[in-house]
């Protein structure tokens, strides 16, 4: 491998790594357990910012210096509930806020036997989803502290059942309101119709309200977790700790939806269509808030709210706008078509671990002509090496007449230097892809494959032993048997000459185990069966079987 060659190949390395260290940067770690029961929601660490006038506006007071408001209790209200197929919901009429919600098919994020997953988590102050605010000249609306009247009762829904619940209050000021809420049997999108009895302040705006308590408690996940929102075509997201340091205003503009999200699940807002809708994200007294505002002009408003996993066809059935919340990055054209053979195949294995083991063979058969004619590429390198050495001594103190040679050498015999590089660089956009894939697929979630690897979502552990660079403790088997083949297909590879290359090749093997000891066990799980079926053609190929 001459130095074009090697240049080659660190690129790729680097092109992984630095997407890596952005995809730590822009996706931090998100809270861990941010589902909790709603009876003991705690905020650790409350940030106060004032109201933003600019798109980005930074906080008056630092983090460390706002002090922790103590927690209020919601005031009493009538509970209502409301179960169907996938979810139970509990209402409350204080404030006509939902209260939970819980999805009956996902298990919480402490295992496969932890009760459902909850999606509401009540802020320290009570805060609660889906409150209203009405804003306009020198007038203010709020049903924050409203006791509505309850107009429904308790129901449960199959099938093609339907039920409505209605919430009727007025404010302290007289203005009368009333929430009307529709529900399906088996989907997770709710109708949500805002009725206001008032004459219209001037440049009035209607919000409705998405809150979520804040903490710092972070897990080992790097995928995306805080406010997320659809404008127009772009998808936006912004990290917690982000809008805990400055909130951030959108619009007017085409705001489609917006809501909070974590690696597997979304609760969004839909308003109506328009062209001057507008988005709040902040951060206050420990609870991060999404305000989605849109004209009023006394008129009914009906919006629509799903609150459910990130997965297509809940998605879908729902609003098909609502499937850009899983978010594949630019490699999205790489990463669907691959998730959905990944998903077909385990509609006939029903074991995820053997669907990706399926898929890397899948795709190794896809790239075997490249593959093998970069195998053929080094193994000509290898051949006249000797005349490289004897050229480089040559000429090493005339590099113009030395590049000559060396392409002369190579045209000679007939060999192209990257032939060797030229499919990893190819390779790329799709491990990068299936990364995107593995990070965001909730059938991943909880995913057994066998023994100690009981999810395919989360680095693999045997035991609990502490290691460096190993969080959580554990030996992470599968990655050091991934480095493992690495060293072995490195000892059949051709050696460069350059010394100082040779090392560096060396240290690849430890570069990629400390590199992916945190990854998604799925992810390791596919570039180990790669390196095993590499090493598996490159050793037929020596041999001239193939």
């Amino acid at each position: 491998m001459d130095k074009r060659s090697f240049l080659a190949v660190m690129l790729s390395l680097l092109v992984l790594v630095v997407y890596q260290a952005l995809v730590s940067h822009f996706y931090p770690p998100p809270p861990q357990s941010t589902r909790t029961p709603s009876s003991s929601p705690q905020a650790e660490s409350p940030i106060s910012v004032q109201t933003p006038t600019i798109e980005r506006t930074p906080q008056t007071q630092p983090p460390s210096q706002s002090p922790s408001p103590p927690p209020v209790s919601s005031p009493a209200g009538q509970e209502i509930v409301i179960e169907n197929e996938v979810y139970r919901a509990v209402f409350t009429s204080a404030g006509g806020r939902l209260k939970s919600f819980r999805l009956k098919q996902y298990p919480g994020d402490e295992g496969k036997q932890s009760p459902p997953l909850e999606m509401v988590r009540i802020g320290p102050r009570g805060e609660l989803p889906l409150g209203l605010l009405l804003e306009g000249d020198g007038v203010t609306v709020s049903d924050e502290g409203v006791m509505y009247a309850v107009v429904g009762k308790d129901a449960i829904l199959h099938g093609d059942d339907k039920a409505t619940l209605e919430f009727r209050g007025t404010t302290a000021g007289g203005a009368a309101l009333s929430k009307s809420f529709s529900f399906s049997g088996r989907e997770y999108g709710l109708g949500l119709e805002v009725k206001l009895a008032m004459s219209t302040p001037d440049g009035a705006a209607l919000s409705l309200l998405w809150t979520h308590a804040f903490n710092t408690h972070h897990s080992q996940s790097a995928s995306h977790t805080g406010p997320v929102a659809l404008v127009g075509r772009k998808f936006v997201h912004e990290t917690n700790s982000s809008v805990a340091k400055e909130a951030r205003a959108i619009g007017p503009d085409r705001v489609r939806w917006a809501g909070y999200t974590d690696t597997y699940f979304l609760s969004a807002m839909i308003p109506p269509e328009g062209e001057k809708n507008s988005l709040l994200f902040y951060a206050k007294d420990g609870t991060l808030t999404t305000k989605l505002s849109i004209p009023w002009n006394t008129q009914p408003v009906t919006y629509t709210v799903y609150v459910g996993p990130k997965e297509p066809n809940a998605l879908n059935a729902v609003n098909p706008a609502l499937d850009r919340a899983i978010d594949f990055g630019w490699s999205h054209f790489i990463a669907r078509p691959l998730l959905s053979l990944l998903k077909l195949s385990n509609s006939f294995t029903g074991n995820y671990g053997l669907d990706i083991i399926l898929l890397t063979v899948l795709v190794k058969l896809a790239f075997f002509p490249l593959s093998a004619k970069a195998f053929k590429s080094m193994n000509e390198m290898k051949k006249i090496q000797p005349q490289l050495e004897q050229i480089r001594e040559q000429y090493k103190d005339d590099r113009e007449k030395l590049n000559r040679e060396m392409m002369e050498l190579y045209r000679r015999n007939h060999i192209n230097p990257l032939g060797g590089c030229l499919p990893m660089l190819v390779q790329i956009p799709v491990f990068i892809g299936l990364y995107q894939a593995f990070m965001a697929a909730i059938e991943l979630r909880q995913a057994p494959f066998f023994g100690w690897i009981q999810d395919l979502s989360q680095p693999d552990r045997l035991g609990s032993m502490w290691l460096p660079f190993v969080d959580p403790p554990g030996i992470p088997v599968l990655t050091l048997l991934m480095g493992g083949t690495m060293v072995l297909q490195q000892a059949m590879t051709p050696t460069p000459g350059d010394p100082v290359q040779q090392k560096i090749m060396m240290l690849m093997p430890v570069m990629f185990t400390v590199m992916f000891v945190n990854f998604p066990a799925g992810l390791v799980l596919y570039w180990l069966v790669n390196n095993v079926l590499s090493i598996a053609q490159q050793y037929a190929q020596n041999k001239g079987f193939v």
